[in-house]
């Protein structure tokens, strides 16, 4: 395909030039992207951990390990 434009060599020549700067562009923003340090999380409203509060407490129904028992109540009842 090259061969067809050896005939224009200013086409030839403004393909190469702008294959090359499309090329150095996108080495240059993958660089940018990749290097670059990642955003801030924004600030919560619903105070320092949002999160805190929708978790499940991990000793629930109290008196040790309620999960442990419920699995071996389960197993113990079959």
């Amino acid at each position: 395909m090259i061969a067809r434009f050896d005939h224009r060599p200013r086409l030839t020549a403004a393909l190469a030039l702008s294959t090359i700067v499309l090329v150095v562009v996108v080495i240059t923003l993958s660089t940018l992207l990749i290097t670059s340090p990642q955003a801030a999380s924004p600030p919560s409203v619903g105070g320092d951990n949002p999160g805190a509060a929708a978790a499940a407490p991990a000793n629930v129904g109290g008196g040790g390990d309620s999960h442990a028992k419920a699995v071996a109540d389960y197993h113990n009842h079959r």
